[in-house]
C-alpha cells in the first residue's frame, strides 16, 4: 500500500515545519512502518519537475492519505478535498483536545499527543496503526464521502484493481521512476531484458535500490534452457539475442545491484516463461510474450496488490526463482 501525507510544511526553522516534523518522524513514520506502508509527504519528492503536478500526481496514485490538520493550513484543506473528491480514503490526524471543523467532523480522526511520555510508550504509534488497519479492510473501495451516487475523479484509473495498455513501450523515464520507487522488492523476469542496459541512469538507480535494502530478484532466460531456441521468431527477434548477449546482460545487472545482500541474478534453466513479470512493491506489469511481435508491443496489464490475479503472478515467479537456484 501507498500513502500520501498531506501536512503544512512551513520554512525551514519555523514553528510550523517543526511541528510538522515531529508529527511525521515520531507518529506517522513508525505506524506506517510498522504497518508495512510506503509514504512520503509532498516535500520529500526529489523527482525532476514541477513540484505541484508531482504532489498530486503521488496524492491521486495514493490507496490512502493521511492529513495533518495543526493549525488549519487552507492548503491541507484544499488537498483533503481533492482526496475526498477522488474517494481515497484520508486519515485526519488533529491535536488532541483540538476538534476538526465542522464538515470534517464525521471522518476518521486520530488525536495525537506529543507528550514525551506518550512518545515514549508508544500511544500514538499503535493507535494510528490501527485507524490504518482499519482503512486496509476497505481492500481498494473508493466513495466519494460528501455526496451518495457521486463518481469519484479519475474513477476508470482507481477504482480498478488492474489496467490495460495496449502495448509494454514506455518511456526510459518510466523504467527509471519505476525503479526508483521500489522500497520492499523489485522481481523482474524476462527473455534477455537487454534495452535495460542502454536506459542512461539504470544501473544507477538498480545500485541505489539495492543499497537501500530493497530485494531485487532477476531472472532471465538461458540458452541452455531446451524452450529457448523455440521462443524467439527470427523475423521480429533481434539478431544479437544470443547466449553472449544475455549473459552480458547479466552481468550487467550483478554490477549494477553490487554485493547487495538481497539482491541476486539468476539464469532460468528450468520452466518456461510466458510473459515479462515485474513486480514492484505492491504492483505487477505482465506482458505477454508474442511470436508474432516484440516484447515492446505485447499489451501490458497493470495489477495492483488487491486484485486476485497479483498473488498469481507473485507465486509464478517465486516458483520459477526458487526453480533454478543455484546449485
Amino acid at each position: 500500500m501507498r500513502c500520501f501525507v498531506i501536512s503544512p510544511i512551513g520554512q525551514p526553522g519555523s514553528d510550523t515545519r517543526g511541528h510538522a516534523d515531529d508529527v511525521y518522524e515520531c507518529i506517522i513514520e513508525p505506524a506506517l512502518k510498522a504497518a508495512s506502508v510506503d509514504g512520503r509527504r509532498a516535500d520529500h519528492i526529489q523527482d525532476v519537475g514541477r513540484i505541484t503536478k508531482q504532489m498530486y500526481d503521488d496524492l491521486l496514485s495514493a490507496d490512502f492519505c493521511i492529513a495533518v490538520l495543526h493549525g488549519f493550513n487552507p492548503n491541507v484543506f484544499y488537498e483533503v478535498a481533492v482526496a475526498h473528491s477522488s474517494g481515497i480514503p484520508v486519515i485526519l490526524l488533529s491535536e488532541q483536545g483540538v476538534n476538526p471543523p465542522f464538515d470534517l467532523k464525521d471522518e476518521r480522526v486520530f488525536h495525537y499527543d506529543l507528550g514525551p511520555r506518550t512518545i515514549h510508550r508508544g500511544d500514538n504509534i499503535r493507535g494510528l496503526t490501527t485507524v490504518i488497519e482499519g482503512v486496509r479492510q476497505l481492500q481498494g473501495k473508493r466513495e466519494v464521502p460528501f455526496g451518495d451516487n457521486l463518481t469519484p475523479l479519475n474513477a476508470g484509473a482507481t477504482n480498478l484493481t488492474y489496467a490495460l495498455r495496449k502495448e509494454t513501450n514506455a518511456p526510459a523515464e518510466y523504467w527509471l521512476k519505476l525503479v526508483g520507487s521500489a522500497r520492499k522488492r523489485l522481481y523482474i523476469c524476462g527473455i534477455g531484458l537487454t534495452g535495460w542496459r542502454g536506459m542512461q541512469g539504470m544501473r544507477e538507480a538498480l545500485g541505489a535500490a539495492a543499497a537501500a535494502g530493497c530485494e531485487i530478484r532477476l531472472l532471465t532466460m538461458d540458452t541452455q534452457n531446451p524452450a529457448f531456441a523455440g521462443m524467439l521468431n527470427p523475423d521480429v527477434a533481434a539478431s544479437d539475442a544470443g547466449g553472449p548477449r544475455l549473459e552480458e546482460a547479466r552481468a550487467w545487472f550483478r554490477g549494477a545491484i553490487g554485493n547487495a545482500s538481497r539482491s541476486e541474478v539468476r539464469a532460468l534453466r528450468k520452466g518456461m516463461i510466458f510473459q515479462q513479470i515485474i513486480i514492484c512493491d505492491d504492483q505487477a506489469l505482465v506482458s505477454p510474450y508474442l511470436y508474432s511481435a516484440g516484447t515492446g508491443f505485447s499489451p501490458c496489464l497493470e495489477l495492483r496488490e488487491n486484485c486476485p490475479s497479483f498473488r498469481t503472478f507473485v507465486h509464478e515467479f517465486d516458483e520459477l526463482w526458487k526453480a533454478n537456484a543455484p546449485t
